[in-house]
């Protein structure tokens, strides 16, 4: 008897941790899509400033592992969301890079009546 009890707990305890692991990728998860739709709307708040003002802004965003953000025609998207979901009344130069996992520091200004996203 004592080892069947000894197996329970044993079984118990490695669906305890498989149920730690599980929920630590989900939240791990969560986080890093939460931090990217941040960094998209940070971008999305300076555009729109350098629309309504036509001053250049510069800002610093995270961009979380395994996420890009790609400037498309007049909308900025990170892996499948897209801001603003009406876009920008200005569309996107085809200098705009792509951003892929990390630290950016961008400039964001007009020229020949399109906005452009620059790595600094």
């Amino acid at each position: 008897m004592p080892a069947l009890r000894t197996l329970g707990l044993v079984i118990l305890s490695a669906l305890a941790i498989v149920i730690g692991i599980f929920g630590f990728y989900l939240v791990r998860g969560l986080a890093d899509e939460s931090s990217a739709r941040e960094a998209a709307l940070m971008v999305a708040e300076a555009c729109g400033t350098v629309i309504s003002t036509g001053s250049t802004q510069n800002i610093r965003i995270n961009i979380p592992g395994n996420y890009h953000m790609k400037f498309i025609e007049n909308r900025i998207f990170i892996d499948g969301y897209g801001v603003p979901s009406d876009g920008f009344a200005l569309s996107f130069s085809d200098e705009s890079p792509e951003l892929g996992p990390g630290s950016h520091d961008l400039t964001i200004f007009i020229r020949d009546g399109r906005l452009v996203v620059k790595r600094t």
